[in-house]
């Protein structure tokens, strides 16, 4: 009976263990999403403003940076 016992709080406790990583993994998600959400927002008001004062030749000098303020 002891082993039967071993078996399910061990069974338990990796049901548990699984259920607090996934809900980690679901929260990391959401973060990411959160803040990729938050990095598109500026950036595309800040793309409306220097639409009016940049040049197609500064968007050439440039290509792999998706902005200016990164490195």
């Amino acid at each position: 009976m002891r082993t039967r016992t071993r078996e399910v709080v061990r069974m338990l406790a990796t049901f548990r263990h699984s259920a607090h990583c996934r809900r980690l993994r679901a929260a990391a998600a959401a973060q990411a999403a959160r803040d990729l959400a938050h990095e598109d927002s500026p950036e595309e008001e800040q793309d409306d403003g220097e639409r009016g004062g940049s040049s197609a030749g500064d968007e050439r000098q440039q290509p792999g940076k998706p902005h200016r303020g990164m490195h």
